[in-house]
């Protein structure tokens, strides 16, 4: 584990990485991709999934120190109950798992419950558990693990059409002693309140969404942003006086579908100020 503080990306795939079916010899490393997590060192994840804990593992991260989760929302890609109290379990102390309110239901129904396939009910859960659940309150900040966290309301999870939200999407901005991040994956534009409530802060570091890449997406059926749609977002940013050329631009959360070879995309969007994201990079604070 390094020393100092830094943020390292242990998954930078969408919905659809190819970590598990991509043979390693015919990919590029850094075309081989997870699901999305993260580490902040030196104790918080930040969404978990199937291939957090071997990724942990991977990159030689000390478990025993984590005592802090974030989740961004309930898409399976950033969210599995199951495995987070697997995890858990494996821990010296409770890990503190802090979500919106459809993430901390259910995590509570694993934490009580287990589904029993046999009599296809719901039954009770009899083992020991090793989390606190906490929900969080969008845009309240509040100390989490040692930072500050401020839950902002992500461009996601939402029928457009008939303006139905289906879950409140958490974009995060978190403020250590030194620096000030913004997690920005899973959203497409930023929503207006967002924006206003960013104003005036300089973000150190900005992870945003670039799932789409190239293709061409309709913001009414999507959540997620295209390469066009980022520099629309960056653009919005610097004018807020978010982002300027001291603040590190990664763009992650990619499509194996959509996105091209490392090799391909990295230098054109360095050009323009912005570090394509791969699994294991290191971002120092």
């Amino acid at each position: 584990m390094m020393d100092s503080t830094y943020l390292q990306l242990l998954g930078t795939g969408a919905g659809d990485a190819n970590f598990d079916s991509a043979a390693p010899n015919t990919v590029a490393p850094k075309d081989r991709r997870r699901y999305t997590c993260n580490f902040l060192a030196p104790n918080m994840l930040i969404d978990f999934n199937n291939h957090t804990a071997a990724a942990l593992v991977d990159y030689g991260i000390a478990t025993e120190e984590i005592d802090t989760l974030l989740i961004s929302h309930g898409h399976f890609d950033h969210f599995q109950p199951l495995e987070i109290i697997r995890f858990a379990a494996s821990l010296p102390q409770p890990l503190n798992i802090y979500g919106n309110s459809m993430v901390i239901d259910a995590l509570e129904l694993c934490r009580d419950h287990v589904f029993d396939e046999v009599s296809g009910r719901f039954v009770t859960r009899h083992d020991s558990y090793n989390i606190e659940t906490t929900k969080l309150e969008l845009n309240t900040r509040q100390a989490v693990g040692g930072p500050h966290v401020t839950p902002m309301l992500g461009n996601h999870f939402m029928n457009k059409p008939y303006c139905i939200m289906e879950q409140q999407v958490f974009n995060y901005l978190i403020e250590t002693e030194r620096k000030s991040i913004f997690y920005g994956l899973d959203s497409s534009y930023l929503m207006p309140q967002t924006l206003a409530a960013l104003a005036g802060t300089h973000l150190n570091l900005a992870i945003l969404d670039a799932t789409f890449g190239p293709r061409e997406i309709d913001p009414a059926l999507s959540g997620h942003l295209n390469w066009a749609m980022l520099d629309e977002t960056l653009n919005e940013l610097r004018e807020a006086g978010c982002v300027d050329e001291d603040t590190v631009v990664v763009a992650a959360h990619l499509s194996s579908a959509s996105i091209d070879a490392y090799d391909e995309v990295a230098q054109v969007q360095a050009k323009k100020g912005i570090t394509l994201a791969y699994d294991g990079l290191v971002l120092p604070l």
